[in-house]
């Protein structure tokens, strides 16, 4: 029988949310979020006073990433974070994981659940249920609502910051110039070049963040549409080149390729292609934007009282 989500939540009596699992695990708040087509797929979280020691957990991370078969990681001052490789089933993995990082934490005395990973003191009294980038967890009220204002100060300097537009559409232009020209090469190697818009959207919208342009809808429109335009000049060169080799030139652009019924039905792949993986990047740079969209504060919540 497969060990899934629920078994591992009821077994561990833990609490089931939306693609995810929390509560305390061997003393310790942990949060499993894991969605398959999710990038990552799986991160695991666990809640605990790191403040004094960020670079001593880091080094216990880095030096077994093999042994905890983990691909990435990060340390907070309230914690870790750990994106496992899978082998075999999702939860029994995340289980020895678990079992491994929380042996590890108490061995060098790192604190539980018992305290309050912002001071590090005894939640004497339970505290409060709080969540920090939605990871649910036990801390003082003060401590929460002092985080909580640090938060909303970082937002509003986040929100603060100018939007470089012009430099933003630039990079946005080169990341779809990319997917063109990959286009290009993939049609004269194979007569199929759509994979290019797909890569042109994704790198577009990747560059115009890099550029200093914000995440917005604006952003998620024009790398869509440099994406699929520089894409369709790529395609129409791509033709010029086959009209070319032919003998011909622009006048016979399109005779190579709707010679013949073969010709003509990767002629029309080409294009709903092109138009489909522009239109999915662009999807997925909408899903990414609308994430972006929640700021640090949007993610803490008080869950009682």
């Amino acid at each position: 029988m497969k060990y899934k989500m629920k078994d591992f939540a009821a077994k561990h009596a833990l609490t089931l949310g939306k693609h995810c699992v929390y509560g305390v695990f061997r003393g310790y708040h942990i949060h499993v979020k894991y969605t398959p087509i999710g990038n990552p797929r799986c991160l695991v979280t666990v809640v605990t006073d790191a403040r004094e020691k960020q670079k001593q957990l880091e080094k216990y991370l880095d030096s077994n990433r093999q042994k905890l078969h983990i691909s990435n990681f990060g340390v907070v001052k309230i914690g870790l974070m750990v994106c496992p490789r899978f082998t075999g089933e999702v939860f029994v993995r995340v289980e020895t994981l678990l079992e491994e990082i929380c042996a590890h934490l108490k061995k060098a005395g790192f604190a539980g659940a018992e305290v309050c990973p912002y001071c590090g003191q005894s939640l004497e009294g339970g505290g409060i249920l709080a969540t920090e980038s939605d990871i649910p967890f036990r801390v003082h009220e003060k401590c929460f609502m002092g985080a909580l204002a640090s938060a909303r100060q970082k937002d509003a300097q986040n929100a603060a910051k100018p939007d470089k537009k012009a430099l933003g559409a630039l990079g946005g232009t080169l990341g779809a110039l990319f997917g063109g020209v990959l286009f290009v090469l993939t049609y004269a190697w194979w007569g199929f070049g759509a994979l290019g818009a797909a890569a042109g959207v994704l790198l577009a919208y990747f560059l115009f963040r890099k550029f200093g342009g914000k995440a917005s809808a604006f952003a998620v429109a024009y790398c869509g549409a440099a994406a699929l335009l520089l894409s369709l000049a790529g395609y129409v060169f791509g033709l010029y080149m086959d009209a070319h080799a032919a003998g011909g030139g622009w006048s016979e652009l399109f005779s190579a390729a709707l010679a013949d019924g073969g010709g003509r039905a990767l002629f029309i792949v080409n294009l709903v292609l092109t138009a489909v993986f522009a239109g999915v990047g662009t999807v997925y740079n909408a899903c990414s934007y609308r994430k972006d969209r929640r700021t640090i504060a949007d993610k803490m919540r008080r869950l009682d009282g």
